[in-house]
């Protein structure tokens, strides 16, 4: 409804313009009967005469009669009284002294003056003509100007017709008396020495003796500029209208205000104070003249109140290249806002805008104002200040990383910025570094970190020493302390390295594998303090180095060597036996890199022992042994200071070199031939074989035989 209302102001207010600017001639029928001087001083009083006719307006005006009606039009001017002129000529001028360029007499009419007989004036009005007056107060248009301001657009009406605004052209109203009854010669054939002239319902005109009473018509000019109305002193709540003064027969002032209220008041003076108006709401003012109890056509005004100011003005959001702001509609209309920040204006019809291309890191000024339609009115000014964010800064790198500090480096932003805000957080968002510092520096060392830990550092330009721009961030790690406490526990085939891990939060931990010094696995990245390997060569000997991780940065190295724990080797076999010497081979056991042999050999016999170390042979010959005996042979695998289990062969003799010993044996008895016995002698021989089983058991080649001699 309001922008409804808004456009029918602008409507109104494009309007008075064009109306200021026409002319327009009105008719009024007045259906009261009167004589033509009473008809045509009424018309003079209240309008501006009686009416003139031309073939533009007659058939207009006739299809509103429906009786005969005075017009302005008579024989002679120069027997009233109110004659401005000095022309004696029939029927040549209308009243208001237009020439009469028109007519349109009924067939038959005018009638002419009847011959006489010369000296004979007894047929004839002896009455001397009244002598003419010259009233200069009343303005004559002449025919030109009449002419010129002929339209077609034309209203005819029975009291005020026009309700709209007209400019009227100043006239001076004269007030004239009645004039005193003429004595009216009227012959026998209807001529009347004096006539007025009435128009039929259907458009002749006829003559009529002037004292006859007729309704009539009266016409009134209006001129552009004929009635100013003025308003001053506008505010969001009140406004002052004044108006021209008009010339004489006013009575009173009728003045009408629409708007968002519609108000009447009737004024003797010409100003009128407006007050309890609604801000930013367009109100029309009409100001109508009251003459003879008529309201002329109104001097009108169309205006605006002044608009409230925005309410809670604030800025929402700001970014690089612009701001944006929002606000609350004020109290009252208002038609759009106009959104300023230096020489850019926005128009906007919504509770916010965003102003866009403006320089990062900068200040500015907002400012916004209601307005209405026709921009004649501005509420106070709303003002806030914002800055733009500033840019990201760019080549953000770190250098010269240890294990508690790092070096920071960067390019500043386009735009403007005030200064920069350095920090540094861990994983878990904890800030481990905060610093700011000035726009001319642009390398920052950060300190007091925690060793081998991922860094986040974080670098953003500052405006007005609080309004941050976007991070640029860059990972980066301190550099790692070294493990302790590394641990190698071996098997026959696997190996198992645990350490402690010292301060910091290590990324991860790699592991090398040496066999005999050289590279074994080039490297197993882990995540917890143990490794294991499996799959190694028994009794072999490896190293494990660990470097603790961080990001890309690695720790001093910790290694431990170990050997794997050594397999015993198996089928130890005696390959070759002579009286002195004895070879022994066997088989190496199973995934072994660089075999070392423990060979042992003893004899229980002789308490006689022999033991050698080789390496990657798998056989060994003892020589310088005793013949006829048994040796024990064992052959351990050596690993480091480890050693296997033996493999035995504990059944091997030296080729005997046989001798004969012989035992003589002396048997004596008490009882007689006891000892001729034969069942004596072989317990004997028994026990005696016994005894030598127990001395010399199988660790020599014996035997035992008994004789008889």
């Amino acid at each position: 409804m309001e922008k409804f209302q808004d456009k029918v102001c602008v409507l109104i207010c494009w309007a008075l313009m064009v109306m200021y600017n026409t002319a327009e001639r009105q008719y009024f029928i007045q259906n009261n009967s009167l004589t033509w001087n009473e008809a045509r001083n009424y018309c003079q009083v209240c309008f501006t005469d009686l009416v003139t006719l031309s073939h533009d307006n007659i058939e207009v005006i006739v299809k509103r009669l429906s009786s005969q009606h005075w017009i302005g039009l008579r024989k002679s001017f120069n027997s009233t009284s109110n004659y401005t002129g000095n022309i004696s000529m029939s029927w040549s001028h209308w009243s208001n002294g237009e020439p009469l360029t028109f007519q349109n007499w009924y067939p038959g009419w005018p009638l002419f003056k009847p011959s006489v007989p010369d000296g004979d004036c007894c047929g004839c009005s002896c009455n001397e003509a009244a002598a003419a007056t010259d009233n200069t107060d009343l303005n004559v248009t002449d025919f030109t100007t009449f002419w010129e301001t002929i339209t077609d657009n034309m209203t005819i009406t029975e009291d005020y017709m026009n309700a709209t605004s007209s400019v009227f052209t100043d006239a001076t109203l004269m007030m004239t008396t009645p004039l005193p009854t003429p004595a009216v010669s009227v012959t026998s054939d209807g001529y009347i020495e004096d006539s007025c002239v009435a128009m039929f319902s259907f458009g002749p005109w006829v003559e009529k003796n002037c004292l006859e009473l007729l309704p009539f018509i009266c016409y009134e000019d209006h001129s552009p500029g004929y009635f100013k109305v003025n308003v001053t002193s506008i505010t969001s709540e009140s406004a002052t209208v004044t108006w021209q003064q008009l010339p004489g027969g006013i009575s009173h002032y009728r003045v009408g205000v629409k708007g968002d209220k519609e108000l009447t008041d009737s004024k003797t003076d010409r100003t009128y104070n407006l007050v309890n108006l609604t801000a930013g709401t367009c109100y029309v003012v009409h100001v109508f003249p009251v003459k003879c109890e008529r309201e002329l056509n109104p001097g009108n005004v169309a205006f605006y109140t002044k608009p409230n100011k925005v309410e809670n003005f604030t800025v929402t959001r700001v970014t690089e290249t612009s701001i944006q702001v929002n606000w609350s509609k004020p109290a009252g209309n208002m038609d759009f806002y106009v959104l300023r920040v230096g020489s850019r204006h926005l128009n906007i019809t919504t509770e916010g805008g965003e102003v866009d291309g403006l320089t990062p890191g900068s200040c500015y000024t907002l400012t916004v104002l209601s307005g209405v339609n026709d921009y004649s009115m501005w509420s106070e000014e709303s003002n806030i200040t914002a800055y733009t964010k500033p840019c990201t800064v760019s080549n953000l790198s770190v250098s010269d990383n240890t294990k508690h500090s790092v070096f920071l480096h960067w390019d500043p932003p386009v735009g403007d910025f005030t200064g920069f805000l350095v920090k540094a957080i861990n994983s878990t968002d904890d800030v481990l570094f905060e610093v700011e510092v000035n726009r001319t520096v642009c390398q920052v060392p950060v300190t007091n970190l925690p060793m081998g830990t991922e860094i986040t550092l974080v670098v953003l330009a500052l405006a007005n020493n609080s309004l941050q721009g976007d991070n640029t961030t860059i990972l980066t790690y301190t550099a790692p302390g070294p493990i302790s406490n590394l641990t190698v526990i071996t098997s026959h085939s696997s190996l198992n390295a645990t350490w402690t891990i010292n301060e910091g939060n290590d990324s991860y931990f790699t592991v090398k594998l040496l066999l005999d010094g050289k590279l074994e696995e080039p490297g197993r990245n882990v995540t917890e303090a143990r490794v294991t390997f499996d799959d190694l060569k028994t009794a072999a000997n490896y190293t494990v180095v660990v470097y603790a991780v961080s990001g890309h940065l690695k720790s001093l190295p910790m290694e431990v060597s170990n050997f794997t724990l050594p397999s015993p080797p198996t089928n130890a076999i005696a390959t070759f036996v002579n009286k002195s010497t004895i070879t022994f081979k066997w088989t190496a056991p199973e995934n072994i890199a660089k075999a070392t042999y423990l060979v042992k050999l003893s004899s229980d016999f002789y308490g006689q022992s022999w033991s050698a170390n080789i390496t990657n042979k798998t056989s060994y010959t003892f020589s310088n042994l005793t013949s006829g005996t048994k040796y024990c042979f064992e052959v351990y695998v050596l690993g480091g200071e480890l050693t296997s289990p033996p493999e035995r062969n504990c059944t091997v003799k030296t080729e005997p070199e046989e001798r004969q010993i012989s035992l003589s044996m002396l048997c004596s008895s008490a009882i007689s031939l006891h000892c001729d016995e034969s069942a004596t002698r072989t317990h004997v021989f028994e026990q005696l074989h016994d005894h030598f089983s127990k001395l010399l058991k199988d660790d020599i080649v014996w035997a035992l035989e008994a004789t008889e001699e």
